[in-house]
């Protein structure tokens, strides 16, 4: 019985080290919050000003639609001291990481100096939700001088937890059409709110994202968390969202998968690797993650299998598609003018002036503009065929940086899908 149990437990102990070695590798990589993601530049968010006149208010409706009726009004419990204010108006600013049970996702905001003018205003926040300013702290403000602010708040329940936004004027005297659609849409749709007007509002964006960048001798790459239900906190399951992205990378909005309830769930691949994610600290401090090398890859093309096809046009803007050289080896290379080295160009050199019998060679720029690589072209003197790329065929091909050489046999079967071009000419060469 005694052996039994002493062969038992011999059995168990390199397993159990081999589980330590595992997580022994994992990777803790510290993110940098209130980052900005694709969606911040194009996001035409306002933050419409109303104009105060008691304490009695109507609670958050959608803002340009009428009021739901059947909601109960706000009792403001307590006022802000608004010295040097001579006018006053309120909105709404959406932060769920103060709910309770009365209000949930809009906090209220009174806006001293709401008028423009050379006074400064200032925006007193009703940051724990009370409805009782004297106790949230000072106010922010923005001066005459500037055109933006830049707000922080604090989850009430977790205080590391923190989601920024920015505030930006509108511009006197710019896009005049647009701005008197907003002010009859806002004045016509505010039940009882009375909107003041769209100069007095401000354009909302939102850093809610950490991003962390990882690099080593063979892999790099972006890890992104978007705060979705934006309450400061980035690891709330079925809601928040991860990015995975080429190094350096903005985080991508339309890239984006719902983060799983239990962290280790979840997993993301990058370079014919897989990696599962065994923490994300609360607020979006760190990531931390481990090459499993129990999941099988399933972002990348199978060696010896048939690649997808593909249309592209070439710098003539001539149309082409893979299959026309189906007969024929091909070497597909992806490149941008940041990343492209002078050993890249004289190596398709050299492989289009010496094997362009033997091996087709297709060039496809990925990310910089037409215009551009047109310019390049003619004035660089390329001598080896130039077209474009798009996000499809990254897509097909499993595209994460560039450069990057697929070497395909004929009926576009994949030799190899990390070839430099000086790698496949010598290896032509013997």
């Amino acid at each position: 019985m005694f052996l039994k149990s002493f062969k038992r437990i011999f059995i168990l102990i390199p397993i159990s080290l081999i589980g330590i070695f595992v997580l022994g590798q994992s990777i803790r990589l510290p993110t940098s919050r209130d980052s900005k993601d694709d969606f911040f530049e194009k996001s035409q968010s306002i933050l419409p000003i109303y104009k105060y006149e008691n304490k009695t208010i109507e609670p958050y409706s959608k803002f340009g639609l009428a009021l739901d009726e059947k909601l109960p009004w706000y009792t403001i419990k307590q006022l802000p001291i608004m010295q040097n204010c001579r006018d006053t108006g309120y909105t709404y600013i959406y932060f769920s990481g103060a709910d309770n049970i009365q209000r949930e996702g809009y906090i209220l905001c009174m806006v001293g100096n709401y008028i423009r003018s050379r006074r400064t205003v200032y925006f007193y926040i009703d940051r724990n939700n009370d409805l009782d300013f004297t106790n949230d702290g000072a106010p922010d403000s923005l001066t005459s001088y500037q055109n933006d602010v830049d707000i922080t708040l604090k989850n009430t329940s977790a205080p590391e937890a923190r989601y920024t936004f920015k505030l930006t004027r509108f511009n006197y005297g710019e896009n005049i059409p647009y701005k008197n659609l907003l002010t009859e849409h806002y004045t016509a749709h505010s039940g009882n709110k009375k909107f003041t007007k769209i100069n007095y509002c401000y354009r909302e964006q939102r850093y809610n994202v950490a991003v962390a960048h990882y690099t080593n001798k063979t892999d790099s790459f972006t890890l992104g968390i978007k705060d979705m239900n934006v309450n400061g906190l980035y690891n709330d399951g079925c809601v928040d969202k991860l990015y995975i992205g080429p190094y350096k990378s903005q985080v991508i909005s339309d890239e984006l998968k719902i983060i799983k309830p239990i962290i280790s769930d979840n997993t993301f691949e990058w370079s014919g690797k897989t990696y599962r994610i065994t923490q994300i600290e609360s607020s979006g401090k760190y990531i931390e993650f481990y090459e499993d090398q129990s999941l099988e890859s399933n972002s990348q093309l199978k060696l010896g299998k048939k690649t997808p096809n593909f249309t592209y046009f070439n710098v003539f803007n001539m149309k082409h598609e893979l299959k026309e050289f189906k007969k024929q080896e091909v070497y597909l290379f992806f490149w941008d003018k940041l990343t492209i080295s002078d050993e890249d160009k004289l190596y398709l050199s050299l492989l289009n002036n010496e094997f362009s019998d033997r091996i087709k060679l297709i060039t496809l720029n990925h990310g910089d503009q037409p215009k551009q690589v047109k310019i390049m072209f003619y004035y660089d003197k390329i001598d080896w065929p130039v077209g474009f790329s798009h996000a499809e065929i990254a897509s097909q091909y499993f595209l994460e940086n560039v450069p990057r050489g697929y070497y395909l046999g004929k009926h576009r079967k994949l030799i190899n899908d990390k070839i430099s071009p000086k790698e496949l000419y010598q290896l032509i060469k013997k």
